[in-house]
């Protein structure tokens, strides 16, 4: 990529503390490639990138902002490039933004680190074949559904960024993990040495020197015997650290969550069943709570199943799913001071009206294809928040009801799992869970998540908040009607939220602070 610098940053300090702010001669935006910029848990900032103009029939201009936490502008980076470059997706790590280009006539991915000056620190260039091509077309193809997180790039802290990527060697599906530092420039590729035919690995979180990998891999290509493994890799070192397939324990991990502790070992959470059970077909049988250091070592493990545990607070199934909830997908881990957890979880039902295989589906994956609207019906249903002593046992659990939502993520929800649905789901952003927001002393936090109301005396989007303090909970909402094409509620600075809006016809953005209990 060479991009050609047009307007050097024009930073400039407004003293006086604004609460809306509108942008204009936007030409699209991405909801992917914005986001918040904190310092020590509380917000300080944000960051848009957007496509400003378009100079001739080969060439946009394209704008990255950066604002205060006042909506101030800070910063104002324009540059000009060949309309043929895509921003994949960008990320923010405490001192820095990255973003992954894609330049789909040179067959190269570059990675552009920019301090939050908005100075470009270092840019990383690697050329990909033309087996990896089919897969960056998906990616470009499912940018409607642009309000999902990350999929492919992740910030690792102070250090630096990785990507994970599926690469296909041969007639072998693996994945690779690039590194891009921020602090210095360095960067590393991993890539797993192993005799899978098959395997695709998943983002689940990081520590101060770990990458956190789940990995579900077959010998088979066609094969429905999955194996199911955490994987820690070393980014300051590159060497993997551990590959822990569960062989050992009495059950069988899916791990879809890791939250780190103060003390330096992490929780991973997710959904277990029976050794012998196909991770792919099989029903959970409740969660599992696993703590683990940084060497692989597991601590400690507790498993809550569903049919006794859970059954205390919630009317719940032997197949792992909650009465008029459905199945549920695990969005955040919260540890407050006192040693407790707080799991915050949203239902999805499928309903599947015609029969498949899952070769079918494993050929279309491993194809890149995809044959359309499948017979699953998807449907997103209630929020569900539940409580954890210091043990981990659990010790309470509440449904949030909500309007339901339906979701399309294509025929291959046919015959996967309801795991690998969740993982869809979520990638898509079709989930109604926004963020969740807390104090420095973790004594308290709110979360939020966005709903459409269709009766009463109010018909349009709801902002609702779940609101923890002195050991209680409590609800709020606002009102959100507006006549935007694109609307997203971002966190803000204590008491408020920001909420974004970009008016497509008008090339506009408008973004406002909102008060909210």
């Amino acid at each position: 990529m060479s991009a050609v610098i047009l307007l050097l940053l024009t930073g400039w300090t407004v003293s006086r503390s604004q609460n809306k702010l509108s942008i204009e001669n936007v030409y699209s935006s991405y909801l992917r490639n914005s986001g918040t910029i904190k310092e020590n848990q509380q917000i300080k900032g944000y960051f848009f990138f957007y496509q400003s103009d378009k100079v001739d029939r080969k060439t946009n201009e394209y704008t990255l902002q950066i604002l205060d936490e006042n909506l101030n502008k800070v910063r104002d980076l324009k540059f000009e490039d060949n309309k043929k470059i895509n921003l994949l997706e960008a990320a923010y790590n405490g001192n820095s933004l990255s973003f992954l280009f894609q330049d789909e006539k040179e067959r190269t991915l570059t990675m552009k680190i920019y301090s939050l000056e908005g100075k470009l620190k270092y840019t990383y260039a690697s050329e990909y074949s033309k087996k990896t091509e089919a897969f960056l077309e998906q990616m470009s193809q499912g940018r409607s559904s642009e309000e999902g997180g990350n999929q492919n790039v992740f910030d690792v802290g102070a250090k630096g960024y990785a990507t994970i990527m599926p690469v296909r060697d041969g007639k072998d599906f693996t994945y690779e993990v690039d590194f891009y530092g921020s602090a210095k420039k360095s960067s590393w590729k991993y890539i797993p040495d192993n005799d899978q035919r098959f395997s695709v690995a998943e983002y689940l979180g990081n520590t101060d020197s770990l990458i956190i990998l789940q990995v579900l891999s077959r010998k088979r290509l066609m094969s429905n015997n999955m194996n199911a493994h955490l994987v820690g890799i070393n980014f300051v070192t590159k060497k993997l650290v551990f590959d822990i397939d569960g062989d050992k324990d009495e059950y069988r991990l899916l791990p879809t969550s890791v939250k780190r502790k103060d003390d330096g070992t992490f929780l991973v959470m997710g959904t277990y069943c029976d050794k012998d059970d196909n991770v792919v077909k099989s029903a959970s049988k409740g969660l599992a709570i696993y703590e683990i250091n940084t060497a692989g070592k597991i601590i400690s493990k507790k498993y809550n199943s569903w049919e006794k545990d859970f059954a205390k607070y919630l009317h719940t199934t032997g197949k792992g799913k909650i009465d008029e909830v459905g199945y549920l997908c695990i969005h955040n881990l919260i540890l407050t001071a006192d040693g407790k957890l707080t799991v915050v979880g949203e239902g999805y039902k499928r309903q599947i009206s015609a029969g498949g295989t899952a070769l079918k589906a494993l050929s279309m994956v491993a194809a890149g294809t995809d044959a359309g609207i499948g017979a699953t019906k998807i449907t997103i249903t209630d929020m569900v928040v539940m409580t954890f002593d210091e043990q981990f046992n659990v010790t309470g659990a509440q449904i949030y009801n909500k309007t339901n939502n339906p979701a399309t993520i294509g025929s291959v929800a046919d015959y996967v799992s309801q795991h690998a649905v969740a993982l869809m789901l979520k990638s898509i952003g079709a989930f109604d869970y926004d963020f969740t927001t807390s104090d420095n002393e973790k004594e308290s936090f709110s979360i939020c998540y966005s709903d459409y109301e269709r009766g009463g005396d109010y018909k349009g989007l709801t902002f609702n908040t779940i609101h923890y303090s002195a050991g209680k909970f409590t609800k709020d909402k606002i009102k959100l009607k507006s006549k935007t094409s694109k609307l997203k509620v971002f966190p803000a600075k204590p008491g408020s939220v920001m909420i974004f809006e970009y008016f497509k016809k008008d090339k506009r953005i408008d973004i406002h602070l909102e008060k909210i209990s």
